[in-house]
């Protein structure tokens, strides 16, 4: 592997994702966070959204179209006013979880019989079992694309996949990181305080000893990748527009998208979210943050709730991310797709993975059961699986793990 290779690995297994791809979104900076306009929001954010779609749908004329739905408020959003805007369109819904029980599941069941459309979910058991195939479009090591699934389901339905992607980002969604954020920042905290404060509030992607992960061929330093993040910390917006512009940089730009993009390219489908158009992301930095996020109740979304709410849906402000259950997953199939991949590792042998990282990693499971541990060690074996395809080239797409 060359330099650049080598910078790509060490920054997608500590961060999940490399940022020094193609931008398939509009560039971002502190400097459109400023611009706060004194209007209502929510009008110009449906307004927005409408002629997102609108203008997709009529340069599109699909006669049906998929849509990902989940029982959170991006996808509900954009399916309310798709069948607002087009109420003959066909739709078929398709939901994703890990067991028919999942809240997700069950509360896009019946969002999918409120506005009378098909409704079909991708149940997840061991969502590694076919990686080689999802490494070999995605060409770099993860673990987390089983949305190659559900965009599988969705073709067989249509050409188009709507989805509520962006939402998070632009909308402030991720609120069980905000309020943990808050707490340890303050307003003369330097920037490199407010990185380690935001990578803290994403600790599942690295672990505490992650600079003993890496073999003599890696040059590790927490210093590198604190550099990253500086642009959207250095600066004078509100601590949490400064969290939403390092979202929106981060895994949206650099991991969401491009992986999507390729997924859609390889089934040839169309993927759409009406949240990414280029008009509404710029229009999203001039809203003020307090007008997004509630601090006192730890609600996010709060424009796009206003809208549901004037069309008469109100939903569960306590939606659970979409994450597997490690620590089962581990029980059941991790362990022994690491005793497989991982007992004579490529990656270990050739010195880019250190081995006694990985045994006192097992030990440590073994008597902790902690789940960042558990991540690393699945994320190490999709580099182990990314090795063998691309580098010793002895796994082909069609292997599976188990």
């Amino acid at each position: 592997m060359n330099n650049l290779e080598i910078e790509k690995i060490r920054n997608i297994l500590t961060l999940r994702y490399n940022p020094s791809q193609n931008f398939l979104l509009p560039k971002m900076d502190s400097s459109n966070y400023f611009s706060k306009l004194n209007i209502d929001h929510t009008k110009k954010v449906e307004f927005l959204l409408k002629n997102s779609i609108q203008k997709f749908i009529k340069k599109k004329s699909p006669s049906n179209i998929s849509i990902a739905l989940s029982g959170g408020i991006d996808s509900i959003t954009v399916l309310c006013l798709v069948k607002e805007l087009f109420p003959e369109l066909k739709i078929h819904a398709i939901t994703f979880g890990f067991d028919e029980n999942d809240y997700d599941v069950d509360q896009a069941r019946k969002i999918s019989q409120k506005f009378d459309i098909n409704f079909e979910s991708v149940i997840f058991t061991n969502f590694m079992n076919n990686l080689p195939e999802q490494i070999s479009i995605i060409q770099e090591p993860k673990i987390n694309y089983y949305w190659y699934a559900v965009a599988q389901k969705a073709k067989e339905k249509s050409n188009f996949l709507f989805t509520g992607d962006g939402s998070d980002e632009l909308f402030a969604g991720y609120v069980f990181r905000y309020s943990k954020f808050l707490e340890t920042v303050k307003n003369s905290s330097s920037w490199e305080e407010k990185v380690k404060s935001y990578l803290e509030c994403h600790n599942r992607d690295w672990v505490p000893d992650q600079e003993k992960i890496f073999g003599k061929k890696f040059d590790f330093s927490w210093k590198k990748i604190y550099k990253i993040f500086k642009p959207y910390f250095n600066n004078k917006l509100e601590p949490l527009d400064q969290v939403l512009l390092a979202d929106y940089m981060g895994k949206l730009m650099f991991d969401w998208m491009p992986s999507y993009s390729k997924i859609y390219s390889h089934l040839d489908l169309q993927g759409f979210s009406p949240m990414l158009d280029p008009d509404l992301i710029k229009y999203s930095a001039s809203i003020p943050i307090e007008k997004k996020f509630d601090e006192k109740t730890n609600i996010g979304k709060l424009i796009l709730r206003k809208i549901l709410k004037n069309k008469n849906i109100l939903l569960d402000s306590t939606k659970k991310g979409f994450t597997p259950n490690f620590l089962l997953f581990w029980n059941t199939y991790g362990k022994e797709i690491t005793s497989t991949y991982l007992k004579d590792a490529r990656v270990i042998r050739d010195n880019w993975i250190s081995e006694n990282w990985v045994n006192n990693a097992l030990k440590n499971i073994n008597d902790t059961n902690d789940i960042r541990y558990i991540n690393k060690l699945l994320h190490i074996i999709s580099f182990e699986i990314w090795y063998r395809l691309f580098i010793t080239k002895e796994m082909t797409t069609t292997d599976h793990l188990l």
